[in-house]
């Protein structure tokens, strides 16, 4: 943690006056049981009720329930605890967070990462004052986890809270990360290079949302255009792609070509059918400065490709392409803007990329297939376009990821044929995986850590041969994974950046359902 954790306390009681005189020293009794726990774990601790009479100090009335908010608002706490010790009435605890929401100054206004604690005594009903609260937050969409337990003998209990409130601190200090990459969301500009692919209905976006919601602009093109601009710059003896260069006349074509092919920045292997030699890949990479120049002259930011079917059927796929523009390092070796981009025009999963990306600091943020899931075990495996950035650990030389790649012939989807970007992603490596989707027409951000393992060689022969691959060791059961997930896409970037996501969506005002590293589940209705 970046400091020490702060965390306000508000604990309500029954305004029946014969009530509270029969409750209010076991009321103390469990709050105190709360204090004392937090702060033998190092946790700063402050009470609404700290200095008011013993009667007062446990809120009753409208009056208390809202002093002791503005309080614990006043404290900037990183998490609010409301602590049901027995019975109380659910609308005072709602009403102390919406007013702790209100009043709290600065980036977190509005703001209230809510924790619900029930003391565990069967004779009094402070879980069914916990569950009572819980409803009542999620009529108005406020988010929140219930711990139910005895704090003083229950490890678990203890362990869990912590866990939740640790979370919340990584959300806390995200804040400022998370409130940038919100306003230079509103700078950005979505480029869609061609339209549909292979009928996927979750890789279109409603434009007007993303202006509204999110503050993007958008610009659409025909595929043609980068065809049309590629040939500009080869002169061709016959066929482009198929035939011998009779002349490179884009002098960044020819540096980057020979850095790659001639300086053997890389594996090239011819053996393939839908790679036989090197022309069809320096008519691929054409492709590549052909998106740089149309991105240039839109002002893009990030964008898709839409490549299945018709250039990957007629011309040629553009891997090269995609996998280059989310690169940190260009195909001539040298540092590069980053243009988050997805493959087969996937605008959720674009977006998804975008995001991590200004999260992450601006590093790569990649595009993959929800490939497999076994044992716990996922496998990210997709056309053959993962960023070089992941052929690699995290501060290794993005020279020697760059000579990591497999340029090989692609699969049978692909008649145009073209050379794939193979690599393997090490192990023991924290990712975040991700995807923005949809769940009747409302946007629900989806995402996990995962660990990754290390991929052999000889792993391709389980997948597509000619494929990069990603294994990562998922916090939470196959089966739970499979049916969260929005779709068969998502978005990858080194780091856990959860908290920062939970963070995001709840700023934003989306659904998600975030698992965490210990596979507890942070959530809010679309």
């Amino acid at each position: 943690m970046n400091e020490r954790i702060k965390i306000g306390i508000f604990s309500p009681n029954d305004p029946r006056p014969w009530v509270r005189k029969e409750n209010i020293d076991l009321m103390i009794k469990h709050e105190s049981l709360l204090i004392n726990a937090l702060r033998n774990e190092g946790i700063e601790v402050l009470r609404g009720g700290e200095g008011y009479p013993e009667q007062d100090q446990i809120a009753w009335n409208t009056k208390l329930v809202r002093e002791h908010a503005k309080k614990l608002a006043n404290f900037k706490p990183d998490a609010l605890i409301i602590n049901e010790g027995s019975w109380t009435f659910p609308y005072d605890s709602r009403d102390a967070i919406q007013t702790f929401m209100n009043q709290i100054k600065g980036d977190d206004k509005g703001i209230a990462r809510v924790i619900i604690f029930s003391y565990k005594d069967t004779k009094v009903p402070g879980m069914v004052a916990g569950m009572a609260v819980g409803g009542a937050l999620k009529r108005i969409g406020i988010s929140y986890q219930l711990v139910y337990g005895k704090i003083d003998k229950e490890k678990k209990a203890l362990n869990d809270l912590i866990d939740i409130i640790k979370f919340y601190k990584k959300r806390a200090d995200s804040s400022r990360t998370v409130i940038k990459a919100i306003e230079m969301l509103k700078r950005q500009k979505y480029l869609a290079l061609g339209g549909m692919s292979l009928k996927m209905c979750t890789t279109t976006a409603d434009v007007d949302q993303w202006a509204k919601a999110f503050g993007i602009s958008y610009e659409s093109l025909d595929q043609s255009e980068l065809k049309r601009r590629a040939l500009m710059m080869v002169k061709w003896e016959g066929i482009p792609g198929e035939s011998r260069p009779e002349k490179i006349k884009d002098l960044r074509l020819k540096k980057a070509f020979d850095f790659l092919f001639k300086r053997k920045t890389g594996n090239f292997d011819f053996s393939r059918d839908k790679l036989k030699n090197e022309n069809k890949f320096l008519y691929q990479l054409s492709y590549y400065y052909s998106a740089l120049d149309v991105i240039n002259e839109y002002n893009v930011t990030f964008l898709g490709i839409k490549c299945q079917d018709e250039l990957s059927a007629f011309d040629c796929t553009q891997c090269i392409t995609t996998a280059f523009l989310s690169n940190d390092v260009g195909p001539n070796g040298k540092k590069k803007k980053i243009f988050p981009t997805a493959c087969e025009n996937d605008m959720d999963s674009a977006l998804t990329q975008l995001i991590l990306y200004l999260l992450n600091g601006g590093k790569p943020a990649g595009f993959g297939d929800f490939r497999d899931l076994e044992n716990g075990i996922l496998a990210i495996v997709n056309c053959g376009q993962h960023p070089p950035y992941f052929f690699g650990k995290l501060e290794e030389n993005p020279i020697k990821k760059l000579k990591n790649i497999e340029y090989m012939g692609q699969e049978i989807f692909y008649d145009a044929g073209g050379s794939s970007v193979r690599g393997r992603t090490p192990g023991g490596i924290t990712m975040t995986v991700a995807r923005l989707g949809r769940e009747n027409l409302r946007y629900q951000l989806v995402a996990a850590p995962i660990k990754t393992l290390d991929v052999k060689k000889e792993d391709h022969e389980k997948y597509n041969f000619s494929w990069p691959i990603i294994l990562g060791k998922i916090p939470i059961q196959d089966e739970l994974m499979v049916n969260v997930w929005p779709c068969n896409h998502l978005g990858f970037s080194f780091g856990d950046y959860t908290p920062h996501l939970v963070e995001f969506a709840e700023r934003v005002g989306i659904g998600y359902r975030v698992f965490s590293s210990t596979g507890r589940e942070y959530s809010r209705p679309s």
